[in-house]
């Protein structure tokens, strides 16, 4: 099942030997195969496992299950999203490198709502119509929330029907102007929004539908985050820099964080950490924040021409790929895999490279690791989708 991956692939440890010829060192000498999906069976041989005590077998400080063993052949199972690194043998807390293992992730891409016809249309998913949907966010109950850039309106998906339904923007909020929206923040203790519109202002829509333009400023205010100390932060693409901002807007720091070009999408990491794709003078990249709004780069992009990045509880980095019409994987130890999306411009569903996107723009993640892509494609006008992909 596993093709050429299965054969065995010798790699050997280099270890510093005891000057006791006397003296048993455990090791491992080589793994088959060095890369698999999950459910997997790897066989690791070695010398002297039953040396001491009963060996454990770790990737990423994940302990494997041990489906067979002796003093020189372990037989482990891989678990799901165990990510990639070198195979550690551990007996009696001491560890042993053994070689590079890599994860085989499977992504399953399906459609949950838009018709892929230009349009307002409510209604179940598979009716319902967008114009240029980009940003995009969860709710804690797995809801989903839409700006649907060129229609002016914020689009809901319910999580258990994918019933589509809108809320309506005017484009004068209590005497402020408001252009169409970009991205899009969920504060999960009361359920209000906030909204960018890559232009000067900052809109909050409640839990009870009031809407005000709580910041007005230079443009262009593209991503936005609610951080866990309460406060909004919202990245500035011409002044590259990071804005905070409280939830009413009576509380400005207009230069929170900068030190990189034309920041767009910001997430939250662990500890009021931020993240934030951007450009480094060469090409894409990820920059991390502190809560001081100490910024440095966190992981260089190659090749990746899109805006838009999520992360997962696991410290995966996901970036859509809006020109290769692809989905990236960017594991915690650097490694960049494309788990979806064949570089067609089409929205197919289906399982990993045999997936494909019509233009991925906004991204996010629900609490449940299921990550959410929206589709339009400039050229063609086409996309104008709301796509679930499923890694394992």
């Amino acid at each position: 099942m596993l093709a050429a991956s299965l054969l065995p692939a010798i790699l050997f440890l280099s270890s510093c030997e005891s000057n006791d010829p006397g003296e048993l060192v455990p090791g491992i000498i080589s793994i088959s195969a060095t890369e698999a999906p999950k459910d997997s069976l790897i066989t690791v041989t070695g010398k002297h496992f039953l040396l001491i005590d009963t060996p454990e077998i770790l990737v990423n400080n994940i302990s494997l299950p041990i489906t067979r063993f002796s003093d020189d052949t372990l037989i482990v199972r891989i678990p799901k999203m165990l990510g990639s690194g070198k195979v550690t043998l551990k007996i009696a807390d001491k560890l042993y490198e053994g070689p590079m293992f890599r994860y085989q992730y499977k992504a399953t891409v399906t459609t949950i709502a838009g018709t892929g016809s230009v349009g307002t249309a409510d209604g179940p998913g598979d009716q319902a119509s967008f114009n240029h949907p980009w940003g995009i966010t969860a709710a804690p109950n797995g809801d989903l929330f839409v700006a649907d850039h060129y229609n002016r309106l914020i689009r809901k998906i319910d999580a258990r029907t994918h019933e589509v339904s809108t809320i309506h923007l005017p484009v004068w909020v209590v005497g402020s102007e408001f252009y169409s929206p970009y991205n899009i923040a969920h504060d999960a203790r009361n359920g209000d929004l906030f909204v960018t519109d890559f232009n000067q202002h900052v809109l909050r829509i409640t839990a009870a539908g009031d809407m005000s333009v709580i910041y007005t400023g230079p443009m262009a205010n593209a991503g936005i985050v609610m951080g866990n100390d309460g406060y909004l932060y919202v990245s500035n693409t011409n002044l590259h820099k990071i804005m905070k901002l409280s939830t009413d807007g009576t509380f400005v720091k207009e230069q929170f964080a900068s030190g990189f070009y034309t920041p767009r999408n910001i997430i939250l990491g662990k500890d009021n950490t931020l993240f934030v794709s951007a450009y480094d003078g060469v090409g894409a990249a990820i920059y991390k924040i502190d809560q001081n709004g100490r910024s440095e780069l966190f992981q260089k992009l190659p090749g990746f021409k899109g805006w838009e990045i999520a992360a997962d509880t696991l410290g995966n980095f996901y970036a859509a790929d809006h020109f290769d019409n692809s989905l990236q994987l960017i594991e915690p130890g650097g490694r960049v895999v494309q788990i979806a999306g064949s570089g067609t411009a089409a929205d197919a569903d289906g399982i990993g490279l045999a997936a494909s996107f019509d233009g991925p723009r906004g991204i996010t993640i629900d609490k449940d690791g299921n990550i959410y892509v929206t589709t339009y494609n400039d050229d063609t006008k086409t996309g104008n989708k709301v796509r679930r992909i499923v890694v394992e």
